[in-house]
């Protein structure tokens, strides 16, 4: 039994143990986000992109959070998946980075070289990630697809991206 001299005390303790404990962690799932590079393509580097409305604040709204509580965010998960055509024949290596009106371009993974004859990969991510919570609070975010292809082509590639991402909430 705590003593009423002992009460201030044991309410700070309380009080900080539920301020300071873990913070809530959710995992926001993009889903597939199809992108296409346009032709005409050349061997090297082309970007493929899409424009993708992550819906950050109606997910939130599901678990009793708003967008000003999340503390932080990073992709802990991203695939790069080909169509049903070419797959992922041709591409060399592959980067994903998000894009918005709200910060500069972030590269959030990246697979140098990718596997042959793989239908779906996963990338590495990315160790540095800062602001990626801002880009989540705009209404339409670009993702982009750095692809490195192997030889020119008179066609569009498309590939489809992925992500899950880890948003540390306030508590």
């Amino acid at each position: 039994m705590i003593s009423v001299r002992h009460l201030p005390l044991a309410a700070a303790i309380a009080l900080c143990h539920w301020g300071c404990g873990e913070p809530e962690t959710l995992v926001f799932e993009s889903g597939p986000i199809p992108l296409t590079a346009t032709a005409p393509l050349f061997e090297g580097s082309n970007t493929a992109q899409a424009s993708w409305s992550p819906d950050l604040e109606g997910f939130l709204q599901q678990h009793g959070a708003v967008p000003d509580d999340v503390r932080s965010a990073r992709v802990v998960a991203a695939h790069l998946s080909g169509d049903s055509l070419a797959g992922l024949q041709g591409i060399r290596s592959a980067s994903l980075m998000v894009a918005s009106d709200a910060q500069a371009m972030l590269q959030v993974a990246v697979l140098n070289p990718l596997p042959e004859g793989q239908q779906q990969v996963q990338l590495t991510t990315a160790s540095d990630q800062e602001g990626l919570a801002g880009h989540l609070r705009q209404p339409t975010l670009t993702l982009l697809a750095d692809l490195d292809l192997s030889a020119d082509s008179d066609s569009d590639r498309h590939v489809i991206g992925s992500l899950a991402i880890e948003l540390q909430l306030k508590k």
